[in-house]
């Protein structure tokens, strides 16, 4: 099998030849394995999607997600990279340990009404919220997918896609990122303390909010799928229970996640979907699977979540993805690591549907070679026959 064809056989509950291995890499990992300049990435959008994929070929990834990043002026003011406009004031500093977020000081920088601003909306942040109020929620533009493609994003893909195939290099399937519909989406434009007391003080709010971020969450997939991705992704880092309570979840998250999924399904059957749901999200596993969701991921362990757990609860409904501690690619060995993948393949891929990877974002310091035991745990322990796992002896 190539790459894609096993990543896509496993996230849709087939038996592929072995385990597919997708590791969680972000620009900040992926410029540091491939040398680049991080500033460079901030600026120029292609740098950050090749970055990725160069990433995960060293790494033996069968898959890499892909980040559209918004085109940003920098300069370097007394040490500290920010953000300018075209007239050369500075915007705000660029968090480079924190996501490559731009922090402004003032919410007025941010604009509701510009397709630019929102397409992109988790790249920037300010102490102050980006929404007031319900007013502010209907002034807000929804991008349509041919923002995406007169944006250069489509272009920019499709040079990724076109390499890909050409540059005689290891193949790797793409990952179309839909960013954040929900939580994730209403702490961006609420601020975390304010989304916490809206759930339980302004609910209509809440879901005015979140009904926006599923909408501008379908247009990214539109766009996504019409590129020729399968393979979508869903942000919500902040919606576990962590952070907040199953009900709050039940009444909030749920019934947009489950019409996003709904809407991407219906615009292509053969889309597999995934939300990136890091923390514990044990509470909610069979909510997950009524959403519509094709894998549940990342099954952190630093939440409490194991891929045995899962599956004796959801079974064969869904694939499964992730399951390794992110804090081992950091403090442990690559022998450590193959043997928690050895853990994680048994426990959740012995009939197929599961991809080995991260239980959250790889951390940037990261050595190589750790990554990199996450593929030898794949060729060893992860191997088919007669579509069960095969036993090593």
């Amino acid at each position: 099998m190539t790459a894609s064809q096993r990543f896509h056989t496993a996230i849709g509950r087939g038996v592929p030849d072995r385990v597919p291995v997708v590791p969680k890499i972000y620009l900040d990992l992926a410029a540091r394995l491939t040398g680049r300049d991080l500033r460079s990435m901030v600026e120029d959008p292609l740098d950050a999607l090749w970055a990725v994929v160069e990433a995960g070929r060293l790494c033996g990834a069968d898959a890499v997600r892909q980040f559209h990043v918004p085109r940003r002026r920098t300069a370097l003011v007394e040490g500290q990279l920010v953000e300018t406009d075209g007239t050369g004031s500075v915007m705000g500093r660029i968090d480079l340990a924190g996501g490559l977020i731009t922090v402004f000081e003032e919410p007025s920088r941010f604009h509701l009404e510009d397709e630019h601003f929102v397409a992109f909306n988790h790249y920037w942040s300010c102490p102050h919220p980006f929404v007031a109020d319900r007013a502010a929620v209907d002034r807000m533009v929804v991008p349509e997918r041919r923002f995406y493609e007169n944006y250069g994003c489509g272009e920019r893909q499709r040079a990724v896609i076109e390499g890909i195939a050409t540059d005689g290099g290891e193949e790797v399937a793409l990952i179309g990122d839909c960013d954040t519909a929900t939580m994730a989406f209403l702490v961006t434009m609420r601020g975390m303390e304010r989304a916490m007391f809206d759930l339980l003080d302004n609910p209509a709010l809440v879901h005015a909010i979140m009904d926006k971020g599923a909408r501008i969450a379908a247009e990214r997939g539109f766009f996504n799928i019409d590129l020729g991705m399968r393979v979508l992704r869903i942000n919500d880092s902040v919606g576990n229970m962590s952070v907040i309570s199953p009900e709050h979840w039940r009444e909030f998250v749920f019934p947009h996640l489950r019409d996003l999924c709904a809407e991407l399904h219906r615009y292509e059957p053969e889309a597999r979907l995934y939300c990136h749901i890091c923390g514990n999200v044990l509470p909610i596993l069979e909510d997950l699977v009524e959403t519509g969701l094709d894998c549940i991921a990342p099954l952190d362990p630093l939440g409490g979540v194991s891929p045995a757990a899962v599956r004796a609860r959801v079974g064969d409904a869904v694939s499964l993805m992730g399951g390794v501690n992110t804090l081992s690619f950091l403090d442990s060995t690559p022998a450590g690591i193959i043997e928690e993948s050895r853990r994680c393949i048994e426990e959740g891929g012995q009939r197929g549907g599961f991809v080995l990877g991260s239980g959250c974002v790889v951390p940037r310091d990261a050595p190589r070679e750790n990554l990199e035991a996450l593929y030898r745990a794949s060729t060893v322990y992860g191997r088919y026959h007669e579509g069960r796992l095969r036993r090593e002896e």
